[in-house]
């Protein structure tokens, strides 16, 4: 075969570009962004939770110098938080429109809708920062105050909604097995006990205007802490035995650990607030001005002590998270957007410190409270700027629990060199040249019979 009829043959052949060059696509960048939307969840909404946990412990802060400087600190973060609340609602609603099929998935998933709470308790630390900025300011606006009430009403309400409706998902799925317990669970418990904590705040600044509205505000309050603190015992307990029979959890998970903190600091500081206002809101007893204060302060007396019962358990379970993350060391994941999931929690922990600092007169936890909430804030500094690295490089908007490209070709190198190590190298064979005979096989393969002739005029 001449070397012009070769050429012919190859030419004809299609061409394969190398894998090392990709050819670049016009709408490529779209694609991404359209992916990045749908990798969307609920998840997000815990770094607006850990924002407003820091926004609360400035303003409450128990050593504040007296220049306001706390104050700016907890309103500049109270106005980022809000931005970010805003932005992570448009981009739920960018997922809901360019996908359909996802509105409903995104509600009954039990993998995601567990974390639907995120977004109230972020709205309610939203509404507790304003309501705030409105008594620490000087605005004392009326109408401000009975708007963010309207707003919490709203909240409660969906609240009771997700806790309620997320456990009767839950119910559906009719598990057994219990090393598949994790503290995601509490999440729709969690719900209601910061609402809880958020309506004990709007009843002490609804005093001064309306003493039924405030007693309206504590009794609902009370109610929603009672199912939500009765929850919490249940699934810490069935969470404490999986831990002794199956182990610490898996290390992509393990910094849920600390989730179980958050309903304690939580519910011990909605206890406070409760107790704090029925001292005041509970009518007075007839007979001698000692004892007309008894039923307030009997009930105060009594959200001390168990608010003091759930800061000792928190110490507990601080200590069990600990230990749970020192067993998965050495297999913790990259950062993820679950790494948020550690500094809500111990912020809880520090406000119902600093509370309890406050309620009696105690100097240890004033400092513990203080030193605690500086070690939020340090966590909270060091998350955002892991964030910032994350969003810059893209990987902080892969799919939660999607194992990463890199990740997986370790793995894939890991099992070769294990098996090459084990065989020894397999026998390599040298192709040979590519001979006459060759092409006029791949030729009649591509021409068929038609193009006989060519293999005979070759042969010749």
């Amino acid at each position: 075969m001449e070397a012009k009829e070769v050429e012919h043959i190859e030419a004809a052949l299609p061409y394969i570009p190398p894998l090392s060059a990709p050819q670049p696509t016009p709408a490529a960048g779209t694609a991404l962004w359209r992916e990045r939307i749908h990798n969307f969840s609920w998840q997000w909404h815990v770094v607006v939770m850990a924002t407003g946990v820091c926004s609360s412990l400035l303003h409450n802060f128990p050593y504040q110098d007296g220049t306001g400087a706390f104050k700016v600190a907890a309103l500049s973060l109270f106005l980022f938080d809000l931005v970010l609340f805003v932005m992570l609602c448009v981009w739920a609603v960018a997922r809901c429109t360019m996908f359909p099929k996802d509105r409903v998935l995104m509600l009954t998933d039990p993998a995601t809708s567990l974390f639907i709470g995120f977004f109230t308790n972020g709205a309610a630390s939203l509404i507790n920062a304003a309501l705030s900025v409105n008594r620490d300011w000087g605005t004392g606006d009326k109408v401000l105050l009975y708007t963010l009430w309207g707003l919490w009403w709203l909240d409660s309400v969906l609240a009771c909604m997700v806790a309620f409706g997320l456990i009767y998902l839950m119910l559906g799925e009719q598990s057994n097995d219990l090393s598949k317990l994790r503290p995601s669970w509490m999440v729709p418990v969690i719900t209601l006990i910061t609402m809880s904590a958020s309506g004990g705040l709007f009843a002490r600044s609804l005093q001064a205007h309306s003493h039924v509205l405030a007693l309206l505000s504590v009794s609902v309050s009370a109610a929603m802490l009672a199912i939500g603190l009765s929850f919490t015992m249940m699934l810490t307990t069935a969470f404490l035995l999986r831990l002794y029979l199956h182990g610490p959890l898996d290390a992509t998970v393990v910094l849920s650990t600390f989730t179980t903190l958050t309903p304690l600091g939580q519910g011990g500081f909605a206890l406070l607030t409760a107790g704090a206002d029925l001292a005041a809101l509970l009518p007075a007893a007839p007979g001698p001005a000692p004892a007309a204060a008894l039923p307030g302060a009997v009930a105060y007396g009594a959200c001390i002590c168990g608010a003091y019962a759930l800061w000792s358990m928190g110490v507990a379970w601080v200590a069990v998270a600990c230990f749970s993350i020192a067993r998965r060391a050495h297999d913790l994941p990259r950062f993820t957007i679950s790494h948020w999931c550690v500094v809500v929690p111990n912020g809880v922990f520090a406000a119902l410190s600093i509370q309890l600092g406050t309620a009696l007169d105690s100097p240890f936890f004033r400092a513990f409270g203080a030193g605690w909430a500086g070690l939020v804030f340090l966590l909270w500094i060091v998350t955002f700027l892991r964030s910032l690295v994350a969003i810059w490089d893209g990987s902080i908007f892969d799919k939660p629990g999607a194992v990463p490209a890199e990740a997986k070709a370790a793995e894939v190198v890991e099992v070769v060199k294990d098996k090459f190590d084990e065989e020894g190298p397999a026998q390599i064979e040298i192709l040979p040249s590519l001979r006459p005979s060759d092409v006029e096989s791949v030729a009649e393969t591509l021409w068929g019979s038609d193009r006989a002739t060519l293999r005979n005029d070759s042969m010749v």
